[in-house]
């Protein structure tokens, strides 16, 4: 899912038919939740390197 900025979701959730009180909420929501989820990806890149580096490390000896 790409990232989407409060204004683009706002004006989709409107152009579908959305009432604007209730579109400027979810959108603010939405937006606060896509920021949380690129924090969380990029804590998750970290593990997964590391993830990737003990595994390699754990075949080699492995097959050693």
């Amino acid at each position: 899912m790409a990232y989407k900025d409060t204004l683009t979701l706002y004006e989709e959730l409107v152009s579908t038919g959305t009432p604007e009180a209730q579109a400027k909420i979810t959108a603010h929501q939405m937006g606060d939740l896509g920021d949380i989820m690129m924090e969380i990806r990029k804590d998750l890149m970290w593990m997964r390197i590391i993830g990737i580096g003990m595994i390699t490390l754990f075949a080699a000896n492995f097959f050693r």
